[in-house]
Order: structure tokens, then C-alpha cells, then sequence
């Protein structure tokens, strides 16, 4: 090991060193004495007592410390705000990038699909915005019936109603995982075809051929979630994205089977 990799390992301890320093006195300082445990342990979890307690705020946390410490807590919740959303971020990469490399064949079925003017682009998130209402309500409707179900044939069965929700709640669960299986394809397309029409642009034209296609998808993917970050427009964007994923995928469904969309 030479001198300079020294340094580095060196610098890298120091930094991890205070980053964890920072960040156990900010945990220690918003921690909350743990609570007695109860005598009989419930046995689902739609209990009150097993709900947690509120989180304490940058003042309080700061009043239970003396001296410098108290500068601390801020700058812990800023380093975990940031580490938060690079987590939310690196996440996002690895399922494009999973996606693209085991449902390759989808995802290129679906961005051809997605392929075309500003027409195509409008029937593509029109038809997202019918599919994501039509399965909203669905879920809505669903539940209703089921509720419904549980409070009035299975409220005086040995069988209980809290459990009956929670395999409600498992089912749900695995449909869900399902549908974001579908959601995944759609949106490493979408992610795809921001970051294509980009580098289509007069600045980056020059360099499109040069990036390899999961690059670009890459690149989408990363812009689109910094476009979720914005306060005001973060939700309409990932409304926008959701739609047009669902649309996307419809539409090649469609096309695959022979359907004009």
C-alpha cells in the first residue's frame, strides 16, 4: 500500500467516523424511552397499544442535549434527509436497471409502442389515465365489498374479523406486487424514452450515438425522480409517470394482439 491509498483510507475512516457520530447523538437525541412491554402480546396487529408513539421535532430533540451538541441535531437531519434520498434514488436505478436486464424483451416492446408524435404520446397517457382510474376503483370497490363482508358475516365467528383482515390485506399485498411488476416494465420504457429525447435535442444530438441505450434509460430514470422531489410538482409528475408506464404497456399489449389503440 503506497502512501496516497494510506491517505485515502485514512480520510475515508475519518469521514465514516463522523458521519456515525453525527448520526448516533441526532438517534440518541430523538429517541424515546422504550415502552413496558404489555403482559399479553396481541395477536394481530390492528391493535392500538402497538401503535408508535410521535416523533419528536428539531426543538425537542435540541432541548434534550446541553451545549454544542445541540448543533448537531439539525445537521443529522439533514444528513439523513440526503442520505434518504440517495437510498430513494440508488433504489430507482437498481429496478430500471433489473428491469431492463430481465424483462429486456418487454421493455423494448413497450418503447416502440411509445414511439411517435405528440398524437401517440397523448393516446398513450389517456390511455394510462383510463386504465389507473379504472384500477383505483377497482381497488375502491373491492375493499368496500370486503369490509363489508368481514363487519357482517364475520363479526361473531371464532374466526374474528382483524384476521380476516390481515388476509385481506396479504392478498391485496400479493396483487400489488404484480401490478408493480407491470408498472416496472412501463416505466423502464418511459425512462427510456425521456432520456432518448433528450439526447435528441441540438445540444446532445451529437452525442446519441455514443450512449448505450440502458445509459439513457438510466439517465430518465434519474431525472424523473429528481422531478418527484419538487414540492408543488412532484405528485402531478409521478401521477403523469404512473399513467403513462400503465399506458405504454396497454398500448403494446394492444398492438401485440393485433388491436388498433
Amino acid at each position: 500500500m503506497t502512501q496516497r491509498d494510506l491517505y485515502i483510507v485514512l480520510g475515508t475512516l475519518v469521514v465514516a467516523l463522523g458521519l456515525s457520530a453525527i448520526l448516533f447523538v441526532g438517534a440518541a437525541a430523538t429517541s424515546r424511552a422504550a415502552a413496558p412491554e404489555t403482559a399479553v402480546r396481541p395477536r394481530v396487529f390492528f391493535d392500538a397499544r402497538g401503535s408508535l408513539p410521535p416523533g419528536l421535532t428539531v426543538v425537542d430533540a435540541q432541548r434534550r442535549l446541553a451545549g454544542p451538541l445541540q448543533v448537531i441535531v439539525p445537521l443529522q437531519r439533514g444528513v439523513s434527509d440526503t442520505a434518504r434520498d440517495a437510498a430513494g434514488l440508488l433504489l430507482t436505478l437498481l429496478l430500471t436497471a433489473s428491469t431492463l436486464v430481465l424483462a429486456n424483451d418487454q421493455v423494448v416492446t413497450v418503447y416502440r409502442a411509445s414511439l411517435g408524435d405528440w398524437r401517440v404520446q397523448a393516446r398513450v397517457l389517456a390511455a394510462g389515465c383510463v386504465v389507473l382510474g379504472l384500477a383505483i376503483s377497482t381497488a375502491a370497490l373491492g375493499w368496500v365489498v370486503f369490509l363489508s363482508f368481514v363487519t357482517g358475516a364475520l363479526r361473531d365467528t371464532p374466526f374474528g374479523a382483524p384476521a380476516a383482515l390481515q388476509v385481506g390485506l396479504t392478498a391485496f399485498a400479493v396483487v400489488c406486487v404484480f401490478a408493480l411488476l407491470v408498472l416496472l416494465v412501463g416505466f423502464a420504457a418511459t425512462a427510456w424514452r425521456l432520456g432518448d429525447a433528450l439526447l435528441r435535442t441540438r445540444a446532445l444530438s451529437r452525442f446519441q450515438a455514443q450512449v448505450p441505450a440502458p445509459v439513457v434509460a438510466l439517465a430518465g430514470a434519474t431525472i424523473l425522480f429528481v422531478l418527484w422531489q419538487i414540492p408543488a410538482l412532484g405528485a402531478v409528475a409521478l401521477a403523469a409517470v404512473v399513467a403513462y408506464a400503465l399506458g405504454a404497456v396497454v398500448t403494446a399489449r394492444l398492438i401485440k394482439e393485433g388491436v388498433t389503440p
